[in-house]
């Protein structure tokens, strides 16, 4: 028995690469690493999956979902596992971009997480920006000068909201002093004054 064992021992490490420059250097990854087939995989790419997303009539472009033990696995391995994980020549061999392209696929399903936590927190900042940036409402007005007009006052943002607004613009320029730097709060300008 244990000579049998010897026997294929000596021959599984016939198999492997030599170290040494008698065939050269190990390049770990191929030149389309870590994509796959794209008829096993499907295609890669931005827009260029199962869905296209701006079509309403032909929106299923690709291939359909087949379960990983048909489109390989195990027993059917995409790459060679003693060549990807040779690293004596490394250095040698992959390039700068190659390894930033394969540390950041790493970050490819975090994706989601990310949109999750930053697209409210940048909406929630870009609303705040926007109301920091707008001049404050007039929340209280003297009795006097809402008298003189209660109708435009009280009824006009019922009727007419866009009247209404430039209304309160223009006696805001006039209270805060701005009045005259805005061609567009001039008189006369639009016709909707």
């Amino acid at each position: 028995m244990s000579l049998l064992r010897r026997a294929v021992a000596r021959t599984s490490c016939a198999t492997l690469p030599r170290r040494g420059a008698a065939h050269g250097p190990v390049k770990p990854i191929g030149p389309n690493f870590p994509l796959g087939n794209e008829k096993a995989m499907g295609r890669h790419g931005w827009m260029r999956g199962s869905y296209y997303f701006w079509s309403l009539s032909n929106p299923i472009r690709g291939s359909l979902y087949r379960c990983p033990w048909v489109v390989g696995g195990i027993h059917n391995p995409h790459i060679d596992p003693v060549t990807h994980f040779n690293t004596q020549d490394r250095h040698k061999t992959v390039t700068a971009f190659e390894f930033a392209k394969c540390f950041f696929y790493n970050f490819l399903p975090a994706r989601v997480f990310l949109v999750l936590v930053f697209a409210p927190i940048s909406m929630i900042y870009a609303w705040t920006l926007l109301e920091h940036r707008r001049e404050p409402m007039e929340i209280f007005m003297d009795r006097e000068a809402y008298h003189k007009d209660f109708n435009s006052y009280y009824y006009g943002v019922y009727f007419d909201h866009h009247h209404y607004s430039h209304m309160l613009c223009h006696r805001r320029a006039h209270k805060w002093g701005y009045a005259g730097q805005d061609i567009t709060l001039e008189e006369g300008h639009g016709a909707h004054h």
